[in-house]
């Protein structure tokens, strides 16, 4: 009877003992169980956050830069806003206006310029010579040898008779030549016969020539005034050593001789 108890105990403690077992096993399963679930949804949990935050934050970076995109695209538009169209009026009188008071030596030049022009254009000679037109005496003087194309004269130091396009006009060295009509230099050259001779153009085919003069202040092209000086009288070529000093005067219409003294007051 004894040993029959003793065998119950034994049996109905092994099967308490391994009850007990069992109860610690399973809450030990589930406790890790959970454990591992509770770890995975804290990783997830933990991901989603990142994701968010780190979406928040570029949002909140697009938001910046667009507000600064928005910040500099207004101030632009205020700058152009505020800037004067170049193309107007108004900006190129400013502009000007602007340049004159940065260079007032340029405007003081410019000024001087445009005044020296308008100086030189009222100061031109109108050279239109015609029929009717008188010139001046090119100089005070006798006239030594008369112009002559219809019959011969006498040259003295040739010592023949020969025809004369010209007047040849007695006068002393050094002594002034005035231009006898308005004119434009056609050419300055230099001959055995007549020295430096001067050839001037008065307009509508009639032409001046000057001989036996020295120190000419112009140069082909010029437009030379009537009475100005336009040279002086040279030592005589050996052509008119015995005449002696003079002027050698003649006088062209569209390239023929015609007599200057018709033409002289």
């Amino acid at each position: 009877m004894m040993n029959s108890k003793k065998m119950i105990r034994i049996v109905v403690s092994s099967v308490l003992l391994v009850a007990i077992v069992a109860t610690c096993v399973g809450v030990y399963k589930t406790g890790s169980t959970n454990t591992k679930k509770e770890q995975s949804l804290a990783e997830e949990t933990k991901d989603t956050d990142g994701e968010e935050l780190a979406a928040n934050d570029s949002q909140d970076m697009q938001e910046e830069e667009s507000q600064e995109s928005g910040t500099e695209n207004v101030e632009g538009t205020k700058e152009v806003e505020d800037q004067p169209d170049q193309n107007t009026p108004e900006a190129e009188d400013a502009q000007a206006d602007q340049n004159t008071q940065e260079n007032p030596d340029a405007q003081d030049n410019a000024a001087n310029e445009s005044a020296a022009t308008e100086n030189v254009e009222a100061e031109a000679p109108e050279i239109n010579f015609s029929e009717s037109s008188l010139m001046e005496w090119p100089l005070n003087g006798d006239v030594l040898l008369d112009y002559s194309m219809d019959k011969t004269v006498y040259f003295p130091t040739l010592n023949e008779y020969k025809y004369n396009p010209a007047i040849v006009i007695s006068s002393d060295v050094n002594a002034p030549v005035l231009a006898a009509a308005n004119g434009q230099v056609l050419s300055i050259t230099t001959n055995e016969e007549t020295g430096t001779t001067l050839t001037m153009d008065m307009g509508n085919g009639y032409q001046a020539v000057y001989g036996q003069l020295k120190e000419v202040p112009y140069e082909e092209g010029d437009t030379v005034a009537s009475g100005s000086v336009i040279g002086y009288i040279s030592e005589p070529t050996k052509y008119y050593s015995v005449e002696g000093s003079n002027l050698y005067f003649e006088m062209t219409k569209d390239g023929t001789p015609i007599d200057p003294v018709m033409y002289l007051p």
